[in-house]
């Protein structure tokens, strides 16, 4: 186990993140910085990972993950609707989109034919997915209960079963809204950090 402190607006250095690829790869689970709250990341190539992350957050059956993936990562497991491509261009970390699953998106984390996605919310986030390609997003505590908003605290609850805490500081943003960009019209399927009416700027754009 171990607790690397490192600021958001930074990339991460190239050492740490060449630590990272070989324990993404083997089903290892991370702690990283999100926009809003600390999220629990496993490769999304890695079923040893999703399990793990399911399990210690004791997710229901069902309830798939979220992907962080960059914007030409995610393009190769889903398809992007032309309502979604301002928020791809703003590049807006508030949003977690729910997009049409290609046949190439991990089949684990497809419901009913979408995937649920968010992109990189920082320089920090930005250089993990590219370095170790998408990652879960789903925030740092047990299904149902509050977000933990620091490291300290998380690392109390998960202790050795993650391998690697990213320490940013302290979080306690709302958790992303969440959109259904299936339809037709963009349909708010969950209120959070992004107001129903910047959605509608953004998509009047």
């Amino acid at each position: 186990m171990r607790v690397f402190k490192w600021p958001t607006h930074k990339p991460l250095p190239e050492e740490f993140l060449a630590e990272m690829r070989p324990i993404a790869e083997s089903g290892g689970i991370l702690v990283y910085p999100t926009s809003t709250l600390y999220g629990l990341g496993a490769s999304i190539l890695s079923k040893r990972g999703i399990k793990s992350v399911l399990a210690l957050k004791s997710r229901p059956k069902g309830m798939p993950l979220t992907v962080m993936a960059s914007p030409m990562q995610l393009k190769s497991f889903c398809a992007v609707p032309p309502a979604f491509e301002p928020y791809m261009k703003a590049h807006d970390n508030r949003v977690t989109a729910v997009l049409p699953a290609l046949r190439a998106a991990p089949k684990r984390l497809v419901h009913k034919g979408t995937l649920a996605v968010r992109l990189p919310c920082s320089e920090l986030t930005s250089s993990l997915v590219d370095a170790i390609g998408p990652i879960t997003s789903t925030s740092a505590n047990p299904h149902g209960k509050p977000p933990l908003p620091d490291i300290g605290s998380i690392v109390g609850l998960f202790g050795k079963g993650v391998r690697v805490y990213i320490d940013s500081g302290r979080l306690d943003g709302l958790p992303t809204t969440l959109i259904d960009f299936t339809r037709r019209h963009p349909k708010i399927l969950r209120e959070g950090a992004l107001s129903r009416e910047e959605m509608e700027r953004t998509y009047e754009r």
